[in-house]
C-alpha cells in the first residue's frame, strides 16, 4: 500500500511539475499551450464534452503556474430535445367531455420546434384559413377572436402550386404565422397541410430553438377536425449538460479591470453540424479556431504585470460555449463575478474595456495583415492605434468599427462596454478537420501579442474609456433564413465585400462564386462591406431564386443564386 501512495504522489508532483514547466521563449510556450489543445486527446472540444473539461483543466493548470487562483463557471446548454410519448393529441366529440380518438405521435401528429417543452391545454379551436397577415394586400386571415384558443392553421398560402413564389410567401413562413397566431391569444396552434402533396415540416425538434409556453403541433392531415375542444399535450425530453468557462483575477487594487478573452471550445467531430467539411466524421482540432486565442491569452496572464500595467486589473477568461452561440460569454455577463461588480449599480461597472482573442493563429505571410475590429467602441482605440509601433514588413494593422460579430467581444458589445477583437484572418481550414497545430504562425502571433500589449500600455494611465455606440447589423451569431456559403475577407478595407474562402456545396459555389471575388450586390441590396451584406442575407427569402453581383477582377458578374 505504502508503494502505492508513493507511486501516486509521485505521479502527481510530476503532473504539477509539468504545469510549472514554462518554455523560455514566447513562440515556444505558444506552440506548447496549443499543441496540447488541439491535439486528438482533446477529440475537437465540443462544449459540455470530456474533452472540453479536459481544456478547461489545463487552462486552470496553466493559471496556477502564473500564480492565479483559477475560477470555474458551469453554464447549462441543451445537448438534444425529443418528443415523448407522453405527448398527445386528443379528439373530443362534440358535447362530451371524452376523447374519442388519438392521434398517433410521429405518423399522425407530432410536436414543432417551437412547442414547449412540458404543457397542456383543452380547448375549443377555431379555422384561421391560412393564418396570414399581408398588409400590402390587405389581407388578414384572423376574421374571428382566437384568444383562449387553440388556432387551426394551414400551411403555406393560397396558389402557391401555381406561384411558389407569390406576394403572400414572404408572410407564409411557420415563425410568421405562429407570431401573429400568439399575438391574438392563441393557447395552441395546430398547422395541418392545404394540400395532400404538400411537404411537410420536419420532425426534428431543434434544439436551441428558443421555445413558447404553448403546444405547437403539426397534423399530417387536410380535413378540420369536429366541432370540439381538443386536448394537446406537449411533452419533450431536454438533455442538457454543462459547459464550462474559467477565469482567473489579477487584483492591482485598481478600480477598474480590462477583460482578456477567448474561448476554448470547438466543434468536436461536427456533432452539431456546424462544420465547413463534408467528408465522414473526423476529429475538429480547431488550432487556428480556437487554441490559438487561448494560448495567447494564456500568455497574457503570464506578462501582463509590472508598472507600464499596473493602474488596472485584469481578468482573464476562457470562455466555452461559442461555437454554439456565445453561450458562454453571454452566461458570464449575466452572472459575473463579484470582482466586476463589487457595490455598483451595474453588474459589469468595474469593467474598463475587453480584449477578445479569437483566431490569432495565422497571419498570412504575405498579406501580413492583423485585424482590430470594434475600435469604434471607443475614440480612445483609434488614437490609441495611431501610436503603436510596428515593422510593417512583419505586421500591418487593419481596423473595423463595429463592436458586434460572430464572437464573444459581441456579448460585452451590448452592455455597453469598449471591446477589440484580435482577428488574423479567415482561411480554408475555417471548421475543417484540417485547422490543425503544424498550420500555425507562431511569429505572426509573437508580432500580434506585442501590439495587444502596446494597446494595453499605452492606455494604462488613461482612466475608465469612454464606451461608442458603433453602426452594426446583426449581433452575436445570427440565424439567417438562408446561407451564401462564402467566408468574408475581414481584412479588405475597399468597397463591397470581398469572399476569402467559399464552401463546397453551398449555394455560392453552385453558382460559381470564386476567392478574392468582392460582392458589391446581393440580391435588391447595394453591398457596400460585410454590414450590408448581412442586412441583404436577412432579406432573402429562400424558396425565391436570388442574383448576386460581384467584380472579378476588371469584370461584374451578374451571377444566380438558387438557395435551394
Amino acid at each position: 500500500m505504502r508503494l502505492i501512495i508513493s507511486f501516486i504522489v509521485a505521479a502527481i508532483g510530476s503532473t504539477f511539475i509539468q504545469a510549472q514547466t514554462v518554455p523560455p521563449t514566447r513562440a515556444e510556450r505558444l506552440k506548447k499551450d496549443i499543441s496540447y489543445l488541439a491535439s486528438d486527446e482533446l477529440q475537437g472540444r465540443q462544449t459540455a464534452s470530456p474533452g472540453e473539461l479536459m481544456s478547461a483543466e489545463y487552462i486552470k493548470k496553466q493559471f496556477i503556474a502564473a500564480k492565479l487562483q483559477p475560477q470555474t463557471q458551469e453554464f447549462d446548454i441543451v445537448k438534444l430535445r425529443l418528443a415523448s410519448n407522453k405527448c398527445l393529441f386528443g379528439v373530443r366529440a362534440p358535447g362530451i367531455d371524452t376523447i374519442i380518438r388519438k392521434l398517433t405521435l410521429f405518423s399522425e401528429y407530432f410536436p414543432l420546434s417551437q412547442s414547449a417543452n412540458f404543457d397542456s391545454v383543452t380547448a375549443p379551436w377555431v379555422d384561421c384559413g391560412y393564418g396570414l397577415v399581408h398588409e400590402k394586400s390587405k389581407r388578414d386571415d384572423y376574421i374571428f377572436d382566437i384568444k383562449g384558443k387553440i388556432a387551426l392553421i394551414r400551411l403555406g398560402f393560397p396558389g402557391m402550386q401555381e406561384n411558389p413564389h407569390g406576394e403572400l410567401a414572404e408572410v407564409a413562413e411557420i415563425p410568421n404565422k405562429i407570431a401573429e397566431a400568439t399575438k391574438r391569444g392563441a393557447v395552441g396552434i395546430i398547422f395541418i397541410k392545404p394540400f395532400t402533396s404538400f411537404t411537410a415540416p420536419s420532425g426534428n425538434l431543434k434544439r436551441e430553438e428558443k421555445t413558447l409556453d404553448i403546444p405547437v403541433f403539426y397534423c399530417n392531415q387536410t380535413s378540420v377536425f369536429p366541432a370540439a375542444p381538443i386536448t394537446l399535450v406537449s411533452n419533450i425530453y431536454v438533455l442538457k449538460a454543462q459547459g464550462h468557462n474559467v477565469y482567473a483575477f489579477r487584483n492591482n487594487h485598481k478600480k477598474n479591470t480590462i477583460v482578456i478573452c477567448a474561448h476554448h471550445d470547438h466543434i468536436g467531430i461536427n456533432e452539431y453540424e456546424n462544420s465547413r467539411y463534408t467528408g465522414k466524421p473526423e476529429i475538429h482540432n480547431g488550432a487556428d479556431d480556437n487554441a490559438s486565442g487561448v494560448a495567447a491569452m494564456l500568455e497574457m496572464s503570464r506578462t501582463l504585470k509590472g508598472r507600464k500595467y499596473k493602474k488596472n486589473n485584469y481578468l482573464f477568461i476562457a470562455f466555452s460555449g461559442e461555437e454554439l452561440g456565445l453561450l458562454g460569454s453571454k452566461f458570464f455577463t449575466q452572472n459575473p463575478p463579484l470582482s466586476l461588480t463589487g457595490n455598483t449599480l451595474s453588474k459589469l461597472g468595474k469593467i474598463n474595456y475587453v480584449i477578445n482573442i479569437d483566431m490569432l493563429g495565422r497571419i498570412d505571410t504575405t498579406k501580413k495583415i492583423l485585424t482590430l475590429n470594434g475600435v469604434g467602441t471607443s475614440p480612445q482605440f483609434e488614437k490609441t492605434i495611431s501610436l503603436i509601433k510596428t515593422d510593417t514588413n512583419q505586421i500591418k494593422i487593419v481596423t473595423t468599427k463595429s463592436g458586434l460579430g460572430p464572437s464573444d467581444h459581441a456579448s460585452f458589445y451590448i452592455e455597453n462596454i469598449p471591446v477589440v477583437h484580435f482577428f488574423s484572418g479567415q482561411h480554408e481550414d475555417y471548421h475543417k478537420p484540417s485547422d490543425d497545430e503544424n498550420l500555425i504562425n507562431y511569429m505572426g502571433m509573437v508580432n500580434s501579442l506585442d501590439v495587444m500589449e502596446q494597446l494595453i500600455s499605452l492606455n494604462n494611465k488613461k482612466g475608465k474609456l469612454p464606451f461608442t455606440k458603433t453602426q452594426d447589423a446583426t449581433a452575436g451569431r445570427t440565424k439567417f433564413k438562408v446561407t451564401l456559403g462564402v467566408m468574408p475577407d475581414y481584412s479588405y478595407s475597399g468597397k463591397g465585400m470581398r469572399i476569402d474562402g467559399v464552401t463546397d456545396g453551398k449555394p455560392a459555389q453552385k453558382a460559381g462564386l470564386k476567392k478574392g471575388d468582392i460582392i458589391t450586390k446581393l440580391g435588391d441590396m447595394p453591398v457596400n462591406g460585410i454590414e450590408d451584406y448581412m442586412v441583404g442575407l436577412g432579406k432573402i427569402n429562400p424558396e425565391n431564386p436570388s442574383t448576386v453581383v460581384v467584380l472579378r477582377g476588371d469584370e461584374v458578374l451578374t451571377l444566380p443564386i438558387n438557395f435551394q
